[in-house]
């Protein structure tokens, strides 16, 4: 094993205790848990195996296995902003809607 394989796995390792904790905590829902662990155990078996991002390229139709590791990352990243951002979007509206009845509340309580 390489050395940045090592220190890539023990961080991906250390990534997964701290997500462990989150859940125990209830800062993490089990589902969240499984998403998470899943995508991290994918990429120990990537950097532990980098054959197999090669194989799955070939079939693909991808020159090479990092090539495909970064447009599935990329990919992965903009599905994730896009959740984030449509969350942020209905935060904005739930609060919206709060502060309008406190201040309706806050009006009809002058009268």
């Amino acid at each position: 094993m390489l050395i940045i394989q090592f220190i890539l796995i023990t961080i991906i390792a250390l990534i997964v205790l701290r997500l462990i904790f989150k859940l125990k905590s209830g800062e993490l829902t089990s589902q969240q848990f499984a998403l998470w662990l899943v995508i991290w155990l994918v990429a120990i078996v990537v950097i532990g195996y980098p054959k197999i991002t090669s194989q799955l390229a070939s079939r693909v139709g991808v020159t090479r296995g990092v090539d495909l590791v970064v447009y599935t990352s990329i990919i992965l990243i903009f599905y994730i902003l896009f959740r984030l951002l449509m969350r942020l979007n209905k935060i904005e509206d739930n609060i919206t809607k709060i502060a309008r009845q406190v201040a309706l509340e806050d009006k009809d309580k002058d009268k």
